[in-house]
């Protein structure tokens, strides 16, 4: 399988995964981040339903083109040093995020959401020790249009339906499940790979090409599984919910490249104490 999806790809359009990744992330930037966001608030939700799918189809496919780069030369994965700076290193599992991240951010939004609403019941509590006598003037026209845009999104997570706990709650169980099974499937290439050489069964050319092998598929479900985590968020949350994820994961990505959090991160110097 792997052998043939190497022979599909024509040796004149092989292009460095590196060099992917580098437009890949600029096209997120440049175009598709700016487009949903300015959506998100001037746009019905029809219209922002589709450059969700846009932004959606953006990740697909450039996980469709990770398991192709695998499949060619699955280290350039692994240890990903051409296109990945040390602040991304950490978030990474079998060569790109851990799919933990994209649970961790949907939670992040439901505990701000939690966590606001006790704010806001708080000061209404102390607001009713106080008597205010005078009104505040409200405008109209724009304003009310605006916020009326606006409401959509800024209630987004005002309303968190069982389902969508549910499903969240489905999603971690089963990485909890795929996960630990994808690393034990790691441990075995790697120990087949020292006992087949160790005893001189083959060489250690043969080794090393047969644990390749293992590991190309290993990542290619690593991938799989990315992938399924993110679609079943889109797919279990409304579009303004899904617009906000979607958002806030292109942010993500686009943050911990920024070139003067790179300067400053290099800058840090810890010292090792003997």
């Amino acid at each position: 399988m792997f052998k043939s999806l190497r022979k599909s790809i024509p040796p004149t359009n092989r292009q460095r995964f590196s060099d992917y990744y580098s437009n890949w992330i600029t096209t997120l930037t440049t175009t598709h981040l700016p487009n949903l966001r300015l959506h998100m608030s001037a746009s019905s939700p029809n219209l922002l339903s589709a450059h969700v799918e846009i932004l959606h189809h953006h990740f697909k496919s450039y996980y469709h083109t990770l398991d192709l780069a695998a499949a060619t030369d699955v280290s350039q994965i692994l240890f990903p040093s051409g296109h990945r700076n040390p602040i991304e290193l950490p978030f990474l599992w079998l060569g790109d995020l851990h799919p933990y991240v994209f649970t961790n951010l949907l939670r992040s939004y439901l505990i701000q959401q939690t966590d606001t609403v006790s704010l806001n019941e708080d000061e209404t509590e102390n607001d009713d020790v106080y008597d205010d006598d005078e009104e505040e003037e409200i405008e109209v026209g724009e304003s009310c249009e605006f916020l009326k845009k606006q409401w959509p999104l800024m209630n987004a997570w005002k309303m968190q339906s069982r389902k969508l706990t549910g499903r969240i709650d489905q999603i971690e169980r089963g990485l909890r499940l795929m996960v630990p099974a994808l690393m034990g499937r790691v441990r075995k290439a790697q120990a087949g790979f020292v006992e087949r050489v160790g005893s001189g069964v083959v060489t250690a050319a043969v080794a090393a090409a047969e644990m390749e092998e293992e590991m190309v598929g290993i990542v290619m479900d690593a991938n799989r599984l990315r992938k399924d985590v993110i679609s079943e968020i889109v797919s279990v949350t409304s579009v303004y919910q899904a617009a906000l994820f979607l958002e806030g994961l292109a942010q993500f990505l686009v943050g911990i490249r920024d070139g003067k959090l790179l300067k400053e991160f290099k800058k840090c110097k810890l010292l090792i104490k003997s």
